[in-house]
């Protein structure tokens, strides 16, 4: 038992450290996935807008009019984050399509006509999430997009404090970023567009809070370690994404909903 306890304190100990050593000292129980499982599509003409998904619940390809914006010859940055800050030591969950946190269980993916949905667990079976992925219509002079809504379930018998991140890196060398309250957007050097929004809905409950942000450089952020977010605009290389600071009691689920649009 003595054992036992030591091997769980320094898993739980590696887990705040950087993806690097995530990967080294804890392996993934599924491997990173950039390859497009779902393959989605609506409008036409100029609103034409395609993306795709991975097994893994990632965006790994987001086009409008022919430009793409995730998958842009670099490694595919998108996906999900998570920091459990309920105990020292806080416990990072992520998720970018390329790069992953090593603590996740395998995910399950269906689609039902332009739906779909990833159910995973974290591997010390505290969190669930639930991603629905639905394509929103596009038309001849209009964008579609894709609504993400995540239900967060907390699987434990005690409260806990997750800070939940969705993020994208988007763009290249001069793109211009800047926020809304409830918006984050990449836009090309034009400033006429093409670019890519990521905006989520107001979160009502006022234990829980919100906040949209512009990442100053293109690297998928550590939950438990996030330095470079911001929510003023700059000029540069870097990514789009939302903040979620939540507090969900034992065994009840929360819902957050971002979506992706060109703009």
């Amino acid at each position: 038992m003595y054992n036992k306890l030591v091997f769980l304190f320094v898993v739980l100990a590696l887990s705040s450290l950087t993806f690097a050593q995530q990967k080294s000292d804890a392996p993934a129980v599924q491997p990173v996935d950039t390859t497009c499982a779902f393959n989605l599509s609506s409008g036409s003409g100029h609103g034409l807008t395609t993306y795709c998904v991975t097994n893994n619940g990632n965006i790994a390809q987001f086009a409008a009019n022919g430009t793409e914006f995730i998958n842009t010859g670099g490694p595919v940055i998108e996906g999900y984050g998570m920091c459990d800050a309920t105990n020292p030591p806080f416990v990072s969950y992520f998720d970018y399509a390329s790069s992953d946190s090593g603590n996740w269980s395998a995910a399950t993916a269906t689609i039902s006509g332009t739906t779909v949905k990833v159910t995973r667990t974290t591997a010390d079976g505290i969190w669930q999430l639930v991603q629905t992925i639905t394509e929103m219509n596009g038309s001849p002079v209009s964008y579609g997009s894709a609504k993400i809504s995540t239900a967060i379930k907390n699987l434990s018998t005690i409260e806990r404090f997750p800070v939940v991140f969705r993020y994208a890196q988007v763009g290249g060398v001069f793109f211009d970023y800047d926020t809304t309250p409830t918006t984050a957007l990449a836009m090309t050097p034009s400033e006429n567009g093409p670019g890519l929004s990521l905006a989520t809905t107001f979160i009502t409950n006022p234990r829980d809070f919100s906040i949209a942000r512009v990442s100053t450089v293109p690297a998928a952020p550590i939950p438990c370690a996030i330095n470079n977010f911001s929510s003023t605009f700059f000029e540069g290389n870097g990514g789009i994404g939302q903040q979620y600071d939540l507090d969900i009691l034992p065994l009840h689920t929360f819902t957050i909903t971002a979506t992706y649009k060109p703009i």
